[in-house]
């Protein structure tokens, strides 16, 4: 079936891209969310004539996902987490982390928008992939550092080694 994309789809086409889908897929999930319309004969002379119209609106769109990758671009988002003394992390770091560490710089994305197949659990950088538009994308940088091993905090809260602070006190 042939439908003509009112809105940009990942993996599928940008707006005003006539393109084939199965039946259930475009009746179901494009038709509904008003992303794509049957490509009938009107529908396409109607879409061809405000073609110049939406060409304006989709170059502003790439020009502010642009802009953004390019403030993205130098991203780096530092997260502590704990560690063992074999340098494995505690926890992970996820999408709303990272999501709620870009909404704290300032930047306004969508959550969705963060590729991340899988949390990240190493210690160091990591890139990441921003999507923005079809054709932009941005790449960030996050970077676990370690905060303590868990050796450490279970000596630090041994009842003799406060017992001894106590005695020096006095």
């Amino acid at each position: 079936m042939k439908v003509i994309l009112k809105e940009s789809v990942k993996n599928l086409g940008m707006v005003g891209s006539i393109v084939d889908v199965k039946p259930g897929y475009a009746r179901n999930f494009l038709v509904p969310h008003h992303l794509a319309e049957i490509a009938t004969e009107g529908a396409i002379k109607n879409w061809q004539l405000g073609a110049e119209r939406r060409q304006k609106r989709i170059d502003a769109e790439l020009a502010e996902a642009r802009k953004i990758a390019e403030k993205l671009a130098g991203v780096v988002l530092p997260f502590t987490k704990t560690v063992n003394a074999d340098g494995v992390v505690f926890g992970s770091v996820n999408k709303a982390d990272i999501y709620k560490a870009l909404q704290a710089l300032g930047h306004q994305i969508a959550k969705d928008s963060i590729e991340l197949n899988m949390p990240i659990k190493a210690l160091g950088e990591t890139e990441v992939g921003i999507y923005l538009k079809p054709t932009v994308t941005a790449t960030i940088k996050v970077q676990i550092n370690p905060l303590t091993t868990v050796e450490e905090k279970i000596g630090d809260a041994k009842p003799e080694a406060k017992a001894e602070e106590k005695t020096e006190t006095k």
